[in-house]
């Protein structure tokens, strides 16, 4: 299995932390989706919107990527072992978006402050699908802190979790899945058949860093609103979105979720923590610092995981030198002649071997 290191792990995060994502840099989820668009026109001409051509798609641009990750790694190792480590810390940093995402929600709460609604909808349009040109404070408050809410999930937990698995490779294949299922997992006349396989393949790999989430959000709370979380988590459509957004509304005591509109269709989703105050802009802050509590919980835990798991591999055993004169033996050495082993005499045989009696 391809694994990462404790150090490795910390300086993909720190990179992430420090820098983010910096304008105009190359990108792995931009190479993604400058990929799907050639080979969905391809496979689509060639095998119609179908769910098969949608998993030929799903294959096609996560191999592109891993193909291109390991040639520029092999290139790399040549050059030197640190070269390919820095290479793979560097991928597993480009997995991650807590900077970034921290950076776009605060973008939001100025102009929410100095009530200048028409900027807060463009900002908050940055980070949310849904419709945002008719958003109020609430409306607005409360898209940025479910985004926040979902994306501590799919832009931070899981390509750590991932990373921690199986290394750098396999936080690009999820960072990959997951870009895929945001370009064509969508249930439309479109992509109804060719973006399925993308959709179920983002759900699985989010399966398990989901509930890590969730469950790193109960634990400092004693666990108090366990329960409350799995049972607002299930009225979800989709079974990895609500485990995020549940235990972000019941850690900040608001109510999250309710109808929201995409391309002026009004659809109606699940609410979580109903009884609770609606979101206000204060909120976008207070997200924010649980985002990053959570994060960085699950940092300790997956890094902790590596370390231990480094401890634990099998040492290998040293034997000691071998003296140099057993290596190189001296020929020119003589050796006495062994004595000459005596006579034996069988059962039945004549001691002058003439004869043998019957």
């Amino acid at each position: 299995m391809w694994r990462t290191d404790a150090l490795q792990f910390l300086f993909a995060v720190g990179l992430d932390v420090l820098v983010g994502d910096p304008q105009g840099w190359p990108h792995v989820t931009r190479v993604a989706g400058a990929l799907c668009g050639p080979f969905e026109e391809i496979w689509s001409r060639v095998l119609g919107r179908t769910v098969f051509s949608g998993i030929i798609l799903w294959v096609s641009v996560c191999g592109s990527l891993l193909a291109g990750y390991f040639f520029i790694r092999h290139t790399l190792s040549l050059v030197g072992t640190p070269m390919a480590w820095f290479w793979d810390a560097f991928i597993i940093y480009q997995t991650l978006a807590g900077r970034d995402l921290d950076r776009h929600a605060r973008a939001v709460v100025a102009p929410l402050v100095l009530d200048d609604l028409n900027e807060a909808r463009l900002r908050v349009g940055a980070i949310v699908g849904r419709d945002t040109h008719s958003l109020d404070a609430a409306g607005i408050s409360r898209a940025a802190v479910e985004a926040v809410a979902e994306s501590t999930t799919d832009g931070f937990v899981a390509p750590l979790f991932w990373a921690a698995i199986g290394g750098a490779p396999a936080a690009l294949l999820y960072r990959t899945a997951n870009t895929l299922d945001s370009i064509v997992g969508h249930r439309n006349t479109r992509y109804e058949l060719m973006g399925k396989f993308s959709a179920v393949a983002d759900d699985m790999l989010g399966y398990l860093p989901a509930r890590l989430c969730a469950l790193a959000s109960l634990l400092p709370r004693g666990f108090r609103y366990t329960l409350a979380v799995m049972e607002d988590s299930a009225k979800h459509a989709s079974p990895n979105a609500g485990w995020s957004e549940a235990a972000a509304a019941w850690a900040l005591g608001i109510r999250l979720g309710g109808t929201n509109s995409y391309d002026g269709i009004p659809q109606r989703g699940p609410v979580f923590n109903a009884n609770a105050r609606p979101a206000q802009p204060g909120d976008i802050p207070r997200v924010l610092r649980w985002f990053w509590g959570v994060a960085f919980l699950c940092v300790f835990v997956l890094a902790a995981g590596l370390q231990t798991r480094q401890a634990l591999k099998p040492k290998p055993v040293v034997l000691p030198p071998v003296p140099e004169e057993v290596l190189k033996p001296d020929f020119n050495r003589r050796f006495e002649p062994l004595p000459p082993s005596p006579p034996v005499k069988l059962k039945g045989q004549i001691t002058n071997g003439n004869h043998l009696k019957p």
